[in-house]
């Protein structure tokens, strides 16, 4: 089995050269997150997530965006719980549609 060598300079070992990544273009940006926002209930999330990391498109992770996503939801749901018990639980809030 052959390896290659370590790279070295001045005697310390170097990580590989990683050129900085370009920016995705504006257009390109546009279309994709718009078309994740179609996403039910977490798509706002990860299109919020997508368009962040535009100037270093290699960071963006589906997977994290959707956790991050994931997390964004249930944060709103859990607001809107406690809203809707201290209105009309604690409260007594009552509405009433009539014609």
């Amino acid at each position: 089995m052959s390896r290659r060598p370590i790279p070295s300079e001045f005697g310390f070992t170097t990580g590989i050269y990683v050129p900085p990544a370009r920016p995705r273009s504006a257009w390109r940006t546009l279309l994709f997150s718009a078309l994740l926002v179609l996403i039910p209930a977490v798509g706002p999330g990860i299109s919020t997530i997508y368009v962040d990391r535009r100037n270093d498109p290699e960071s963006f992770d589906f997977m994290r965006a959707l956790t991050s996503a994931v997390i964004q939801l249930v944060a709103f749901v859990a607001v809107a719980a406690i809203l809707w018990f201290i209105f009309f639980i604690v409260l007594g809030v009552r509405v009433q549609f009539s014609r």
